[in-house]
């Protein structure tokens, strides 16, 4: 059996794996300082099948331009992501047409991708061209999933991106897999753990309350797909702030469509509760006049790549008194990886210095290094792969794994990993 790997590896991005020229498990793209990469160039054309892990778009990105170079099969995934992944393709598009990039493709190949979406529920059986799948609970956004794949006498788990601890959106990943011959696991954090979650919440609230009685606002990037609505709720439960908290971009949307469908999180009251309390930035106009009151804004993009931060950011970086709090991964060459380097952005092609306070919280959706470990561990799969982590973090972790599994295979981009 092979594996060929097009993305995803020694990298976080561009998940992409072939198995036998017959599936696919995600494709996605990556963003860089020289645009958008997608994976390596292959013939999509005879893929039978493509399953999807969740909605983001390092695992969506692609399809679009796959189906541009000829890809027409199932593409299965769950419902939550299938809904969210139509407005993160629709917004990748846009991104791309606005800064005058040429994708390969357009509309036209983002609707034809819809039209092969077949949603699956978690936990039961499906088949397709001789193999059978399951889509198990990841944990990571809502619809978010783990893939059984069981083909040619082997059992793969593809485990996606995947969180094993509980947040007040979504409760962990605990399903328990046996006698798995091919485990491919993330690795985005497996170099190191994550703080205690309770005090990052503390510490995130002190620097809100810090910012806002020092007369200044607070300016909170966020991913639209699950981590804006996390905040939401912590913000929402604060007690000591009672300031206008505003919420602007894609995650407007991410949120209603979460309220729509109350079993996506875990508890849908919460949900509804943030909602009220939080404020819709509905048109840019009114970008200027939330500012003229101190306020927290929760925007996107996380990675303060595009989306409503820009607008913020020029309005806010010459003034000492605002902050700007991150509170996810920040990828190689992007904006918010700038400013925690160096205090700088890019916007509109010019390099602002950010006079304020910059701080980044740790709240991943992502197992730490202990939760993968405890997990392969769990499997004991007969052969391990790591992938979609930078290389330190991928590294660390086979090195960590040595003794627990015995062929641990650290794939480059295109290499083929054959599994006999």
């Amino acid at each position: 059996m092979q594996f060929t790997f097009h993305g995803a590896t020694q990298e976080v991005g561009r998940s992409c794996i072939e198995i036998d020229n017959k599936f696919l498990l995600d494709a996605g793209l990556k963003i860089t300082d020289h645009g958008n990469a997608y994976p390596s160039h292959f013939d999509p054309r005879p893929i039978q099948a493509i399953f999807i892990s969740h909605a983001h778009l390092d695992h969506t990105g692609a399809l679009p331009l796959l189906n541009h170079d000829g890809l027409s099969c199932p593409i299965y995934l769950t419902k939550m992501t299938r809904l969210t992944s139509e407005l993160l393709l629709d917004d990748s598009l846009h991104i791309e047409l606005i800064s005058h990039s040429h994708p390969g493709y357009g509309k036209k190949h983002i609707l034809s991708v819809m039209q092969h979406y077949k949603d699956v529920v978690y936990n039961k059986v499906y088949n397709v061209n001789g193999a059978t799948f399951q889509f198990l609970d990841a944990g990571h956004i809502p619809g978010s999933a783990s893939i059984l794949l069981n083909y040619n006498g082997k059992k793969i788990l593809y485990t996606g991106d995947i969180n094993h601890m509980s947040t007040q959106l979504l409760k962990g990943s605990c399903y328990n897999v046996k006698n798995v011959d091919v485990m491919i696991t993330e690795s985005t954090y497996g170099d190191r753990g994550h703080p205690n979650r309770i005090e990052s919440v503390e510490r995130f609230l002190e620097v809100i309350k810090e910012t806002l009685d020092n007369n200044g606002s607070v300016l909170i990037p966020a991913f639209a797909v699950g981590r804006a609505q996390e905040l939401m709720m912590i913000l929402a439960n604060a007690k000591d702030i009672t300031c206008p908290i505003y919420l602007d971009g894609m995650a407007r949307k991410v949120t209603d469509i979460y309220l729509s469908n109350p079993s996506s999180v875990r508890d849908i009251n919460a949900l509804r509760y943030a909602q009220k309390r939080i404020q819709y930035i509905n048109n840019r106009s009114l970008r200027k006049k939330v500012l003229r009151e101190n306020c927290i804004i929760l925007t996107t993009s996380g990675m303060v790549t595009g989306g409503p931060v820009m607008d913020y950011l020029k309005m806010m970086f010459n003034d000492p008194v605002h902050s700007i709090l991150l509170t996810g991964y920040q990828g190689e060459n992007t904006n918010g990886r700038l400013l925690l380097e160096e205090k700088c952005v890019f916007v509109d092609g010019k390099r602002l210095h950010w006079s304020g306070k910059i701080k980044q919280f740790d709240f991943s959706a992502h197992a730490g290094q202990e939760g993968l470990i405890a997990a392969i561990k769990l499997v004991k799969p007969k052969n391990l792969i790591i992938n979609h982590g930078d290389p330190i973090a991928i590294q660390t972790l086979a090195g960590k794994l040595k003794n627990v599994v015995k062929s641990i295979h650290v794939p480059e981009l295109n290499e083929t990993v054959i599994i006999k």
